[in-house]
């Protein structure tokens, strides 16, 4: 059959592109580098937020136990908030912005919790220093929140906008059974998902065995002391063989991230609680859970997703979010 491409000159212009992607990838390696807040003393005012936004959100995880919380959790924690706390403090930036009271709020909130019959010695508190104990009137944000099985009963009824401000990632499931059905609806909707040139290079691993499922939330290390195991654990990748040029190096994670958002809201229609998990794991865990579930080389996983059906309460994480004027740029 007709072929209009020569061997020899896509060989050259694959090895051309090789060069490329070293470069920009060299690129990309030096632009993370310098501003990931690697560590405290990266103490520019985004950096700051993000490691002051870090340890609120595993103090609130700790928080959201209920009776299952561990008396004394989360010094390390406490520890690393207070640092960012310090320095961010040094460096004179606003006290009056949501992540500073983010920060200062959840230190009340972790008081709170345990209470003076909790039998816990606030000494545990000695790594925050005591300047950050008082203004409990006016830091008064984060924490935790209560959601109820019975309000999600008509969510596929609700509009978008209602939907998607009504979702909360949930940990704790109530071990029902969860309709496959509702799993294939889901992935159905979120195939209408755009992707570059619509090349749709996802593919999910619905793992339903609890072994595997156990293992694999193992791997992925940020589902560990929860008593009962989800439902199901959707496993989201992108193959890299969907992309033609070094300039598409990140677009799985793009197109898997757009995908992921998809599927999400769409287990919140279907009724069904759910956690996204990052998968950002170290190469011996990657490895081992690609072995695991037959996840092929060249796709590039992005995301876990552990779904299961909502106890009638649930404790949750607030996790407040930032206002607009702090994310929204208007080029007139």
């Amino acid at each position: 059959m007709k072929m209009n491409a020569n061997r020899l000159n896509q060989t050259a212009k694959k090895f051309l592109q090789k060069i490329r992607l070293h470069y920009l990838a060299y690129r990309d390696i030096r632009r993370f580098t310098r501003y990931a807040a690697f560590s405290v003393f990266d103490d520019s005012y985004d950096q700051l937020c993000a490691r002051i936004m870090y340890n609120v959100h595993a103090i609130e995880k700790g928080l959201s136990r209920g009776k299952n919380m561990r008396v004394g959790f989360g010094r390390k924690a406490l520890a690393n908030l207070n640092d960012a706390l310090v320095v961010y403090s040094g460096k004179g930036y606003s006290r009056e912005t949501y992540t500073y009271i983010q920060g200062r709020s959840i230190v009340h909130r972790y008081i709170d919790a345990h209470g003076k019959d909790a039998g816990l010695d606030l000494g545990t508190l000695d790594v925050v220093d005591q300047s950050f104990h008082v203004g409990r009137d006016t830091f008064d944000a984060a924490g935790t929140k209560t959601i109820y099985a019975k309000d999600k009963l008509n969510n596929s009824s609700k509009g978008f906008y209602a939907l998607s401000q009504g979702r909360s990632s949930v940990r704790e499931f109530s071990g029902e059974r969860v309709d496959i059905e509702k799993i294939s609806n889901v992935l159905r909707n979120a195939g209408k998902t755009p992707s570059v040139c619509n090349r749709q290079g996802w593919h999910v691993y619905v793992v339903t065995d609890k072994e595997k499922m156990q293992e694999t939330l193992r791997l992925q290390r940020g589902f560990k002391g929860y008593p009962t195991l989800p439902e199901c654990v959707l496993v989201i990748a992108v193959t890299n063989s969907a992309f033609l040029s070094p300039v598409e190096r990140n677009e799985a994670f793009v197109d898997g991230g757009l995908f992921a958002m998809s599927v999400i809201y769409g287990l919140e229609c279907e009724s069904l609680a759910a956690v996204p998990l990052n998968a950002m794991m170290n190469a011996a865990d990657e490895r081992d859970v690609r072995a695991l579930i037959n996840v092929h080389d060249s796709e590039q996983i992005i995301m876990f997703v552990a779904v299961g059906a909502f106890k009638d309460e649930t404790i949750v994480p607030i996790s407040d979010r930032k206002p607009l004027s702090d994310y929204m740029t208007y080029i007139a």
